[in-house]
Formats: C-alpha cells, sequence, structure tokens
C-alpha cells in the first residue's frame, strides 16, 4: 500500500469513528433524558395514586359513618314501632 493512501486511509477511519462516537454520545444524552421523563412520570403517577387511596378511603368511611346513621335511625325507628310509640 502506498503511503499516502495509507494515511487517506487512517484519517477515513479516524473520522468515521469519531462521528459514530459523537452519534452515540447524543445518543445516550437523549436516552438518559427520556429516563428522567420517565421517572418523573412515574413519580407523578405514584403521589396521584397515593392521593387517590386516600381520597378513596375517606369516601369509605363517610359511608360508613352515613350507613351507621341510618342504620341507628331504622333501629329507632323498629324500637318505637314495637313499643308503640
Amino acid at each position: 500500500m502506498k503511503p499516502r493512501t495509507a494515511l487517506v486511509s487512517t484519517v477515513y477511519a479516524a473520522f468515521l469513528i469519531g462521528l459514530s462516537t459523537a452519534a452515540w454520545a447524543v445518543d445516550m444524552g437523549a436516552m438518559k433524558q427520556k429516563v428522567e421523563t420517565v421517572k418523573g412520570q412515574a413519580e407523578n403517577v405514584k403521589k396521584e395514586g397515593g392521593e387517590t387511596a386516600q381520597s378513596a378511603k375517606d369516601l369509605k368511611a363517610q359511608d360508613v359513618m352515613k350507613n351507621a346513621g341510618e342504620a341507628k335511625d331504622e333501629g329507632k325507628k323498629l324500637k318505637d314501632a314495637v313499643t308503640g310509640k
């Protein structure tokens, strides 16, 4: 191989390796950004899920209290009916 051809081949190979490395670095940067975005979304979903679970518990407690009050009223009505009041 002629020295000039070897030199051109070496420069060309170095150029291609440099482009590949730069493209890989940009791709890794984009991947890292996507991972951070997904992490943030997962944290938001977890937070909203916790808030929803707490709301459901609160609503369930309110329903239980309402049902207990209604049962108490029904009990009073039955007692009054039995005792004739």
